[in-house]
């Protein structure tokens, strides 16, 4: 977030538009929060825009262990990025296995 939108601004940016941006400039989302799927304004930002969403299952990690989740499923990752469309959130869990979660859009 910082990267794209600058350490002050990108606390201001609603999760809708970031979601809505990074997905129409084609990136693939990772997200530490898996309530982006539940949040019906966010979960109906990544259906509208096709979004795939990679979000950790767990919310009591620190960033270095969020960062190893990330690697640990970087193939699994990789593959269902690149293989299934979008929308989806899928959740990384620490075993390598990723699981669809389902969008509580409006």
């Amino acid at each position: 977030m910082d990267e794209r939108y600058g350490i002050d601004e990108s606390e201001l940016i609603q999760d809708v538009q970031w979601i809505e941006e990074a997905t129409l400039a084609g990136d693939v989302l990772l997200t530490k929060d898996v309530r982006i799927a539940k949040n019906p304004l966010e979960a109906t930002a990544v259906y509208q825009t096709a979004a795939r969403v990679f979000a950790l299952a767990s919310g009591m990690l620190t960033g270095p262990e969020m960062a190893a989740w990330f690697l640990a499923g970087e193939r699994a990752i990789f593959r269902m990025a690149t293989h299934a469309d979008g929308p989806y959130v899928a959740a990384v869990t620490l075993g390598h296995n990723l699981r669809r979660l389902r969008l509580s859009h409006l």
